[in-house]
């Protein structure tokens, strides 16, 4: 039996970050009032119909799945951030499908090397994404502890990404303050070379110290991601601008600069022109938010709008942005997750972001509700392209039900004359709509039974066209303070360029230490 074995540029990056996040816990116990380390470990028998996605030729399999794991979290001292890991081990009964590792990674953190003057910030991610968006796409097996890609789909690879961010602060006299900050990207699919970018950049931002009713800042900015097999796409930026802070509720502020970049022409010459904008947000109380940016640029403008309102059982958000992003989409912008809105829910009932992360982990376990589901759409892609992004999402909370709702739409389409790779290839843009709405109901105080139904939808030239439709039902229930089972099933229906039906069954058992 064949084998796929772990990339090695993946496998150092998740342990790199691992080691970090626990460095931070030493001569602290995973129990204090900073943080917490809670490894575990999760096993999964699944049965499918259809293991490789194919109308005709369909392979029934069953699909065992081993997941160590550990969450890590903490908010004080030197290091601070948060940080979640698993490592699945997926091996296939009744097919000779070959066995695979698949790695989850979502983590962030904050370090200050020196106090007050020079911190470092990292982001780092792995998971699954489509290549194209218009190829077979196939719904993941929902987990209390994440989602896992176990069927044959080639158009799924797994995707790492790594930002750091070095901040130096310092003042000017008393007069302003001095933030010099780099930025250093990698992102990595693994399989294919779509989608691999390297990035680095910079920014000096000065402003007025201890501003009033009005203050200034200057802002300068340079930015260069390489893709692979593509040009090199740089922008640079000066600008200066003006906030205005009538009372605590509002704030305005102002820009006009310069700026240079190749965006047009395909990575060649780069063009100068103006750069100018506005900004205002709104906070009339600590439940409800209001922001709006308008950016002129030589490429296209950018916007952003954002609502957001939290109401004691309820979180509503509203948003919708255009700006540009060099390579893969779905990233920023995306479709939030489930823990992202009872994040915002649970913020009133637990102020510490802390505490806050391991009540809505142990809840959305209780609830049967995976923490990053649904996912964003997106498909990997190479150069500069525009990307539009509406979203509306909203989360209901009673005493045992729970319902949360999501409806995206993204429209990428690719700028001047680059040369991009993938979709953007052969389509001036490419829309995606994504529909998701999970019902869970809590049976008892320690077994629950969840809903999820979405509908995910590509167009693109030439009406070429993708849908996934699917529908998952999940009964879980804890056997201890530390043990949990969940049961499930799923139903999912693709139309496109290799149309298919699925059914899944699956069972997953999960030990925390």
């Amino acid at each position: 039996m064949t084998r796929l074995r772990l990339e090695p540029r993946h496998l150092p990056l998740a342990l790199a970050v691992l080691a970090i996040a626990a460095q931070a816990q030493q001569g602290e116990g995973a129990g204090s009032g900073g943080g917490s380390i809670q490894p575990r470990i999760g096993f999964s028998q699944s049965w499918t119909d259809n293991l490789r996605l194919s109308e005709h030729n369909k392979d029934a399999a069953l699909i065992t799945t081993v997941s160590p794991g550990i969450s890590i979290t903490r908010n004080t001292g030197t290091l601070r951030g948060s940080l979640d890991y698993s490592l699945n081990g997926i091996t296939y009964l009744k097919t000779s499908y070959g066995s695979q590792l698949q790695n989850s990674l979502t983590a962030n953190g904050q370090a200050e090397i020196v106090p007050r003057t020079f911190f470092l910030e990292a982001q780092a991610s792995i998971g699954q994404q489509n290549a194209s968006a218009f190829g077979v796409q196939a719904a993941p097996t929902l987990g209390s502890q994440g989602s896992v890609a176990a069927l044959d789909n080639p158009n799924q690879h797994e995707t790492g990404t790594l930002n750091v961010s070095p901040l130096l602060r310092g003042q000017l006299g008393g007069l302003a303050s001095v933030d010099l900050r780099g930025n250093f990207s990698i992102t990595e699919a693994r399989g294919t070379s779509l989608g691999d970018s390297r990035g680095r950049g910079g920014s000096l931002r000065v402003a007025q110290l201890n501003a009033g009713l009005l203050g200034w800042y200057l802002l300068a900015n340079t930015q260069q991601v390489r893709s692979s097999g593509a040009a090199s796409n740089r922008n640079s930026s000066v600008v200066g601008g003006l906030n205005y802070r009538p009372n605590p509720d509002w704030m305005l502020s102002a820009n006009a600069g310069q700026e240079r970049n190749n965006y047009l022409n395909g990575g060649g010459s780069e063009q100068s022109g103006f750069t100018g904008g506005v900004t205002a947000e709104w906070t009339p109380t600590p439940r409800t938010r209001v922001n709006g940016n308008w950016q002129s640029h030589s490429y296209g403008n950018s916007h952003g709008l954002s609502f957001e309102h939290r109401m004691r059982n309820s979180v509503w958000r509203l948003s919708d942005s255009t700006n540009v992003t060099l390579g893969n989409t779905g990233a920023t912008g995306g479709v939030r997750t489930n823990y992202d809105l009872f994040f915002l829910l649970y913020a009133a009932l637990e102020p510490d972001p802390v505490k806050r992360d391991l009540l809505v982990r142990a809840d959305l376990l209780s609830l049967g509700l995976s923490p990053d589901a649904p996912a964003a759409v997106g498909f990997l892609s190479t150069g500069p392209s525009q990307l539009r992004n509406q979203m509306l999402s909203f989360t209901l909370q009673g005493v045992r039900a729970n319902v949360t709702a999501t409806v995206s739409r993204s429209v990428t389409s690719r700028l001047g004359e680059n040369l991009n790779q993938g979709d953007l290839a052969n389509n001036a843009s490419i829309e995606q709509r994504s529909y998701a709405l999970t019902g869970s109901y809590q049976l008892t105080p320690v077994t629950g039974m969840s809903l999820t139904i979405s509908r995910q939808e590509t167009v693109g030239d030439a009406s070429r066209r993708a849908q996934l439709t699917s529908m998952m039902l999940n009964w879980n229930s804890r056997l201890g303070s530390r043990l949990s089972v969940q049961l499930g099933a799923r139903h999912s229906r693709f139309e496109g360029v290799t149309p298919y039906a699925e059914n899944a069954a699956y069972a997953t058992l999960t030990q925390q230490f």
